[in-house]
């Protein structure tokens, strides 16, 4: 590839001009190239922490005639790597796409998350009851602690302080997943998880965590999606903006989600605008994020759920000091009652209009750095030379438009082009 620019993660921008040469899987050169007009622009592949790939976003299960167009989905927005949670065991899976020749990104499991002590699970179930179980050596070392607060259920805070310690002391990882209560949150955060997935409930007292290392992954856009459900016709806008940022969506799924629902028992929750105002006033929480989308939850489906977060994370890290400035994109009212003043352009800088704000240089190198050294994937989040081929391309600084890191032109995983928008053969990197 002649005179590209490619993400330099230690930077947290794009390099200069350079010729890259990939062969054998691998990145082989990077070297100074003479600067041309409209190059191509590389990301490095991102990782996403939380998905299940049994669920299709429509309320019913995937079967095995969508999982060619499931891959896709995720590759189409650039991602090399996906961590299962609450799936069945992959090992067919994994054996079926090798088999079926499918493109797909490089797939990673967690051990079967522990749900209430009381619950009980049969044989073969995704779950297991208590903090005892089962461990699978062909799984990851990641084990998911379900920490919902409902019914009297749950674990104390001595049983997770002991599960946490026995699985550091083996080299694995307790995982907490509090669903945003907030007695779980505490639960967690007293017994020193360092990895939490959820929103923060209002009123969190999170102080104590300002003094130690923990990686947080809000899953916005569950609790969003949930909200949109009650406001199908804001919901069916939104998605309009989600089909223009994630084409593949738009082709794919869009038609098929069915926003009117006869459900008359769905409880109500609160407010998604209350996460979002905590999440804003918890500033320091912001350099400790993990990126995950939930894709497979109720409307968020593969590629276009990472687009939902990533628009949610843009509109609550925009800095104060930029409220004034003009968005391009006009307000719809309900997008104003969750976080005041909708923007989904990147706001202008006058020192250098190649450069990104800090939040926009936050989230990419969150869904490249952060989450993928946390999935444990091959590239570390990075392109470096001798190091693994996978990066998407793109036609247009990605730094320059709101969401511009997901209308990829193309999709290279192992050396390989597994993804193209362009009528081109796939098989073979450019």
């Amino acid at each position: 590839m002649k005179s590209v620019r490619i993400w330099d993660s230690e930077k947290a921008n794009f390099s200069g001009f350079v010729d890259l040469e990939v062969g054998q899987g691998k990145i082989l050169s990077m070297k100074p190239a003479s600067p041309k007009p409209n190059p191509e622009y590389l990301l490095p592949g991102f990782c996403d922490a939380s998905v299940t790939i049994s669920a299709n976003g429509q309320g019913g299960k995937t079967n095995k005639a969508e999982l060619s167009r499931v891959f896709l989905g995720f590759l189409s927005a650039g991602f090399s790597h996906i961590e299962s949670v609450g799936d069945p065991n992959l090992t067919s899976l994994q054996s079926d796409i090798v088999r079926s020749k499918w493109n797909a990104p490089i797939l990673s499991q967690t051990q079967k998350p522990h749900l209430y002590p009381d619950l009980e699970v049969g044989d073969g179930s995704n779950y297991q009851s208590g903090l005892k179980g089962n461990w699978d050596s062909k799984r990851n070392g990641h084990v998911p602690i379900f920490l919902k607060e409902k019914e009297n259920r749950g674990f104390s805070q001595t049983e997770l302080f002991a599960k946490r310690k026995e699985l550091e002391s083996n080299g694995n990882l307790a995982v907490a997943y509090t669903f945003a209560d907030k007695t779980s949150w505490e639960d967690a955060l007293d017994t020193g998880f360092t990895v939490l997935f959820h929103p923060m409930p209002v009123g969190t007292n999170l102080y104590r965590t300002q003094k130690r290392d923990f990686l947080w992954a809000p899953l916005f856009g569950i609790l969003y999606l949930q909200e949109l459900k009650r406001k199908p016709e804001v919901g069916k806008e939104e998605a309009v903006t989600w089909a223009k940022v994630h084409p593949y969506f738009g082709k794919v799924w869009k038609e098929n989600l069915i926003w009117e629902t006869e459900n008359s028992e769905e409880t109500e929750s609160e407010p998604f605008s209350l996460y979002a105002s905590q999440f804003r006033l918890e500033t320091e929480t912001h350099s400790n994020l993990l990126f995950a989308s939930g894709s497979g939850h109720w409307g968020l489906f593969p590629g276009q759920a990472a687009v939902v977060e990533v628009m949610l994370w843009e509109s609550l890290l925009q800095e104060a000091k930029k409220k004034e400035e003009k968005p391009n994109v006009a307000s719809k009212g309900f997008w104003e009652s969750l976080f005041g003043n909708k923007s989904y352009t990147l706001l202008p800088t006058n020192r250098d209009e190649e450069s990104l704000p800090q939040v926009r240089r936050r989230i990419i190198q969150t869904l490249t750095q952060t989450t993928c050294q946390y999935v444990g994937a091959d590239h570390g989040g990075r392109l470096r030379v001798g190091g693994p081929a996978h990066f998407s391309i793109l036609s247009e600084n990605p730094l320059k438009r709101a969401s511009g890191i997901f209308p990829i032109e193309s999709m290279v995983l192992g050396g390989k082009l597994v993804y193209t928008s362009k009528p081109t053969k796939e098989g073979t990197a450019k």
